[in-house]
């Protein structure tokens, strides 16, 4: 049986007998598109065809999901996010997945206000939705939950239970969260800024090498298409004579983090003698 989520040939169908229907008015009326009263009468025409309550509730659902997908999508976006934030915004979106997919099963709808107002008379084929989601999650992030226990030990160290972690990490780790200075540092610093000032390779040898492993995993492709786009707009059809050493430059320049002295770099070049 199809469903909302995987349906493309009923709403397809919709479409199509949609536009062969106004195709049909437009033919038999051969009037401009620009006239008003035709303009409506379409628009009625429209309507009506699309007027099927549990497509309406198919599309209001969809409508909600995307939302919220897009709203993850967005999340997981943007420069210097570590592995273990985005794993969490993973996470808590599973999280409420399944809170979805019981409220939709007691025909719920109270976090998704486009179906809502379609006041649908069932919700469990949307609750089942929710649940091929949340497979489909697990399915995709299995490999980065199976290091949740190494990336806990990199987020969260005074939360970890010194029994649980590695043999070789457990001396470091008891030593750490037994120092309640540095356990008010954690809590006043970022995540990164704490590791570069407190976790010294003298003190935690191993604790900082495994702190810089995780730390410099790249969790999205967010650089790589910032530094396609970037490509993009420096080779561009108008610049077809650009070598590939200056392109080569322009993008280390506009892919760079390291802010530009401007002043330093003037004084380094020779300024051009009059004649």
């Amino acid at each position: 049986m199809a469903t909302a989520l995987t349906r493309p040939r009923c709403d397809r169908d919709n479409v199509i007998q949609t536009s062969y229907a106004l195709s049909d008015l437009i033919a038999k009326k051969l009037k401009p598109h620009i006239e008003g009263e035709f303009v409506k009468e379409c628009i009625v025409k429209a309507a009506e065809e699309l007027s099927d309550s549990k497509w309406l509730c198919d599309l209001a659902f969809m409508v909600d999901i995307t939302k919220y997908l897009s709203e993850l999508n967005v999340k997981l976006q943007g420069p210097n996010q570590l592995l273990s934030s985005l794993l969490s915004h993973v996470k808590s979106f599973e999280a409420k997945l399944k809170l979805w997919k019981v409220q939709l099963e007691r025909s719920n709808t109270v976090h998704f206000p486009t179906l809502q107002e379609q006041n649908p008379s069932t919700t469990d084929e949307y609750a089942g939705e929710c649940a091929k989601l949340i497979e489909a999650f697990s399915e995709r992030f299995k490999d980065v939950k199976s290091k949740q226990q190494e990336l806990n030990i990199f987020a969260t160290p005074f939360n970890v239970e010194p029994a649980d972690v590695p043999d070789n990490l457990q001396h470091e780790i008891i030593q750490l969260q037994s120092d309640d200075e540095l356990k008010a540092r954690y809590n006043n610093l970022s995540l990164l800024e704490f590791y570069r000032r407190y976790v010294s390779a003298d003190d935690f040898p191993i604790l900082r090498r495994h702190a810089l492993k995780y730390a410099s995993v790249f969790g999205t492709t967010y650089c790589c298409e910032q530094f396609f786009s970037k490509l993009t707009l420096a080779k561009s059809r108008l610049r077809s004579r650009l070598t590939d050493a200056n392109l080569e430059n322009q993008l280390r320049v506009a892919s760079s983090t390291v802010p530009p002295n401007i002043t330093r770099l003037a004084k380094e070049k020779q300024f051009q003698p009059s004649h």
